[in-house]
């Protein structure tokens, strides 16, 4: 196995767990490696740090997938995907529906996996498991006995690592829609055409802890996407719900599922440009007691943030303009570059403008099958705030 040397005191954050190696900290590296093979990574003084894949292509030049002398093999491939799958079994007992594997939190970098029922959804987003495609099938093959495995490893991130999208059937006979058992509720969804993998199981537990701050609510969900959501309040007992999103198919989709589950008496869904409806309705002095927000990333990298962030105020200055005192805002950002002081601040300054106070009940963030790696920040990129407004 070939040995990658780092200059010198740039293997603090490697030796702290961080699975990441990029470019500028590369000192020494065979001139033969070949992309995706895996290597060994030592300091300056040639002390073992862990093992990776390779890529010259991409800013990140190794990723780390073990921090024993492990090779990229079937067998270390299914031992790693089991062992992610059991993890969700003893978190949602009984569940086919979840993340099965989380990438760098699961010791498997740049792959996603999601479960819908039979069949599951994989995003590779690495070269060095892309190019191992066939092992990673056929680890998921001997773990879950799927009856169809999808691709969808069309993400931006895969142009990064010098990669083309990729889609289609790698096994089985796909099916695009299907139905997803969440908190009780049923959804549909399309795993061909939804956004991720056809479901956002990130905010399951998010949409699950509102229901409490929902009762007898006139509630207000802005991007309401497919309607989690809005029938998380609904089942809450909310009075009434209002969902608005800009995509015709997802307000479809939306009433679809309201009536799935006996809720499209309280539930009404508008498609709508929701920055421009939120100034309006806040405006005119439109009141609701619960306003969610749960916008798309804003951020898509460091070089947006700030706009992202005058963005994000805007959005939730003009939802606090719309509540009562002792109103509740449930505001979230899956933007990973903006950390969660800086939407902390962004916040209280938005507070500040509106002439309103806010208090914290809960500062919540992805859902367990989504685990932190706690020395790598970039795998917490989920927040919700759920605050009271004064």
């Amino acid at each position: 196995m070939k040995r990658i040397l780092l200059r010198k005191n740039q293997e603090r954050r490697i030796k702290a767990g961080h699975p990441w190696v990029f470019s500028n900290e590369l000192w020494k590296k065979p001139s033969d490696i070949l992309p995706g093979e895996v290597v060994e990574v030592a300091d300056g003084r040639g002390h073992y740090l862990g093992t990776g894949f390779y890529n010259g292509h991409s800013l990140i030049s190794v990723r780390l997938f073990s921090r024993d002398k492990r090779d990229l093999d079937a067998g270390f491939i299914s031992e790693s995907i089991a062992k992610a799958d059991a993890l969700r079994q003893r978190l949602y007992p009984g569940s086919k529906h979840y993340r099965m594997v989380y990438g760098e939190s699961d010791g498997l970098p740049g792959l996603v996996v999601d479960r819908y029922g039979g069949q599951l959804v994989v995003e590779i987003q690495s070269l060095g498991l892309d190019i191992r495609k066939k092992l990673v099938i056929g680890a998921l093959k001997e773990t879950a006995g799927p009856d169809c495995i999808y691709e969808r490893s069309d993400s931006y991130s895969r142009k990064l690592e010098g990669l083309g999208p990729a889609l289609g059937v790698l096994h089985g006979e796909f099916s695009p829609e299907v139905e997803v058992e969440e908190n009780g509720l049923r959804f549909r969804a399309n795993l061909e055409h939804g956004q991720k993998t056809g479901w956002y199981y990130d905010q399951r537990e998010n949409r699950a802890a509102i229901r409490q701050y929902a009762g007898n609510a006139r509630v207000l969900d802005c991007f309401c996407h497919t309607g989690g959501f809005a029938l998380n309040a609904a089942a809450g007992g909310a009075a009434s719900v209002l969902g608005l999103d800009i995509s015709e198919k997802a307000i479809e989709q939306c009433r679809a599922n309201a009536a799935l589950n006996g809720l499209e008496k309280t539930c009404v869904f508008e498609k709508a440009d929701v920055m421009q409806v939120l100034k309006r309705k806040a405006e005119a002095g439109e009141k609701f007691d619960m306003v969610i927000l749960d916008p798309p990333a804003f951020a898509r990298n460091k070089k947006s943030v700030e706009p992202a962030l005058k963005g994000y105020k805007e959005i939730n200055l003009r939802a606090m303009q719309m509540l009562p005192p002792g109103g509740m805002l449930v505001s979230c950002s899956c933007s990973h570059h903006i950390e969660d002081e800086p939407f902390r601040v962004m916040l209280v300054d938005a507070a500040r403008d509106a002439r309103r106070t806010l208090v914290m009940f809960e500062f919540r963030h992805q859902a367990k099958d989504h685990p932190v790696l706690m020395a790598m920040k970039e795998t917490q990129y989920l927040k919700c705030a759920v605050m009271r407004v004064e």
